[in-house]
């Protein structure tokens, strides 16, 4: 399954898109911008001022949903 992830994440890398990340408490940020690189075992995301960084298991419990 994480495999599959990061190969999605890859062919979504340098392009832009929205992620919705559950922060908690019934709260949700919402960020557009594009994927910087894919590691081993994270994957980088970049807005115009800052640069988060997730894991792939985010993903997974829908912690971190992403939308084109």
């Amino acid at each position: 399954m994480i495999k599959e992830i990061k190969k999605k994440l890859s062919l979504l890398k340098g392009k832009k898109i929205k992620i919705k990340v559950d922060v908690g408490r019934n709260k949700v940020e919402i960020y557009e911008g594009f994927i910087v690189e894919v590691y081993s075992n994270v994957w980088t995301f970049k807005t115009n001022d800052m640069l988060r960084c997730f894991n792939y298991s985010d993903i997974l419990t829908n912690q971190v949903i992403i939308s084109s």
